[in-house]
C-alpha cells in the first residue's frame, strides 16, 4: 500500500483595499509556534489536509473562504467618508485660499455655512480621525496578505493594487484641474516633473507639492509595506520582539531627523527631513494594527494586546512630540487617539457587527473615492456654488454624487482588474511554494 503524507495548510484570506490614503489606500493566518504544553485546537475551516502523493509535486492549495473581518470593511466605508466630510466641508470654506490654488479656482466668496462647526471642532478633526481608522486597517490585514506571498510577490502585489488605481485617479484630477484652469482663465499650477513625481510617489522625496491632497498617506503605506516584507518571517511568527525593534527603528529616525540628518529640520512638506520624519512617526501608529492582527491570529494573549497597544500608542505620542509635526500636538494626535477606541471597541464586538449594505457599498469603492474626492468635489463645488448660485447643502450632495459615480467607474474598471492581478499573484506563490504555515488561532480567531 502507497503511503500518504499528510500537511495541513492555512486559510486564504481576500485582499482588501488600501486609502491611503491612502489603500491609499487601500486587508492571512501566521505560522504555528509549536509549544511543549497542549497545542490549541485548530478550526477545521483553517486548516485542512491535503493529500500528496510520494513523487509528484506539491499539490495546489484549495481555495476557501472564510469569514471576513467584517468591521474593519465597513471602518473602510467610514473612514472614506470622514475624511471627505473634513475635505468638502471643512477645507474647502476654511482653507479657501488653498481649496482654489489647488484647483486653479476662484476663491469662492460669503460666510462660512453652518456645516462648518460641525468639523471644525478644536478638539476633533474627521480628517486625521479617518487617516487614523485608514492606518489601523492597513496593519491589522497587512499580515494577511504577507502571509500567502513570497517577500517580492507581496511587495508586487501591492504595488499592483495601489499604483493603477492611483495613477488613474490622478490623471483625471490633473485633467479636471486644467480644465478649471482653461475655464476660469487662471494658470495651472503644476508642472510635467510634479505631475510625474506624483504618479510614482516620490514626490515627497524630490521636493514636489502633492497634487491630489492626500497621496501622502500613500506613501506611508508604501514604506510600511517594505518595512513588513523585509521581517516577512518575523511578522508570521507574530514575534512582539520585531515590532518592537521596528517601533524604536521609526523613532530614531524621527529624532534623527528633528536633529537634521536629513537637511533642515522643519514643517515645510517639500523638505526631505518632513518626509523622513512624518512616515517615520505614523508607521509606528500602523504597528498598532499589527498587533491586532497577532492577536487575532492567536499568536498573543489579551494581556500582550493590551500591552503592546499602550506601548506603541505611547511611543507614538512621543514621537509625534518630536516630529515635523510637533506643532500640532496635542490637538491632532487625539484625533488618532480617537480613531484606535473606535477600531478597539468594533474589534472587541466583532463577531456581533452586522451587515450594512450602505457602508459594504461604500467600502467597496472607498480607494477611489478617497482619491479622487477632493479635487473633483472641490471643483464641482465652485460650479455649482460660484456659477449656478446653488445653495450649499445642495451642492454639497450633488459633489458627493459626483464623486460617488466616478469612484464607482475606476472601482469597476481598473480597480477591479488590479485586484484580480493581485489574487493571481497569490494564487501562484501558493502553487510554487505551498503555504508558509498553520495558523497558531483559537475559537475566538477570525469573528
Amino acid at each position: 500500500m502507497k503511503r500518504r503524507s499528510i500537511r495541513a495548510r492555512g486559510t486564504m484570506l481576500p485582499e482588501p483595499m488600501q486609502p491611503g490614503p491612502m489603500q491609499p489606500g487601500p486587508m492571512q493566518p501566521g505560522p504555528v509556534q509549536s509549544t511543549a504544553a497542549q497545542p490549541e485546537m485548530v478550526r477545521p475551516e483553517m486548516a485542512q489536509p491535503e493529500i500528496v502523493q510520494p513523487g509528484t509535486m506539491q499539490p495546489q492549495p484549495r481555495q476557501t473562504k472564510p469569514p471576513r473581518l467584517r468591521f474593519a470593511n465597513q471602518l473602510r466605508g467610514v473612514a472614506a467618508l470622514a475624511v471627505a466630510c473634513s475635505h468638502l466641508i471643512g477645507v474647502f470654506w476654511v482653507m479657501r485660499d488653498f481649496a482654489a490654488l489647488a484647483t486653479a479656482t476662484p476663491v469662492q466668496a460669503g460666510p462660512n455655512p453652518p456645516l462648518v462647526a460641525l468639523v471644525s471642532h478644536p478638539w476633533f478633526n474627521l480628517g486625521p480621525f479617518g487617516v487614523g481608522v485608514f492606518f489601523l486597517i492597513s496593519g491589522l490585514v497587512m499580515p494577511f496578505s504577507l502571509q500567502r506571498h513570497s517577500r517580492g510577490s507581496f511587495l508586487l502585489a501591492r504595488l499592483l493594487r495601489i499604483y493603477p488605481t492611483y495613477v488613474a485617479a490622478l490623471l483625471i484630477e490633473v485633467a479636471v484641474v486644467h480644465a478649471n484652469s482653461m475655464f476660469w482663465q487662471r494658470p495651472f499650477p503644476y508642472g510635467a516633473w510634479t505631475v510625474l513625481s506624483n504618479c510614482l510617489l516620490i514626490q515627497d522625496l524630490v521636493g514636489q507639492p502633492s497634487i491630489d491632497l492626500v497621496n501622502w498617506t500613500l506613501c506611508v503605506e508604501l514604506r510600511f509595506y517594505v518595512v513588513v516584507a523585509l521581517v516577512a518571517g518575523a511578522v508570521r511568527r507574530g514575534s512582539m520582539a520585531a515590532l518592537a525593534g521596528i517601533a524604536l527603528a521609526a523613532a530614531g529616525l524621527v529624532a534623527a531627523a528633528a536633529a537634521g540628518a536629513f537637511g533642515p529640520p522643519g514643517p515645510d512638506p517639500v523638505l526631505l527631513s518632513y518626509a523622513v520624519s512624518t512616515e517615520s512617526l505614523f508607521i509606528v501608529f500602523m504597528l498598532i494594527g499589527v498587533v491586532f492582527n497577532f492577536h487575532l491570529r492567536g499568536c498573543i494573549g489579551t494581556a500582550a494586546l493590551l500591552g503592546g497597544v499602550a506601548a506603541l500608542g505611547g511611543l507614538f505620542a512621543a514621537c509625534w512630540r518630536m516630529s515635523a509635526l510637533s506643532y500640532q500636538y496635542p490637538g491632532v494626535p487625539l484625533n488618532y487617539a480617537c480613531a484606535l477606541g473606535l477600531f478597539g471597541a468594533l474589534y472587541a464586538v466583532r463577531s456581533r457587527i452586522p451587515a450594512n449594505p450602505v457602508l459594504d457599498a461604500m467600502a467597496a469603492i472607498s480607494f477611489p473615492f478617497y482619491l479622487v474626492h477632493s479635487l473633483v468635489g472641490y471643483s464641482v463645488l465652485k460650479l455649482l456654488v460660484v456659477v449656478w448660485q446653488v445653495g450649499y447643502p445642495l451642492a454639497l450632495a450633488g459633489a458627493v454624487l459626483a464623486v460617488v459615480a466616478l469612484a464607482t467607474g475606476l472601482h469597476l474598471t481598473v480597480e477591479s482588474s488590479s485586484v484580480r492581478w493581485g489574487h493571481w499573484l497569490s494564487l501562484r506563490s501558493c502553487q510554487r511554494a505551498g503555504p508558509f504555515a498553520i495558523t497558531r488561532t483559537s475559537s475566538r480567531t477570525l469573528q
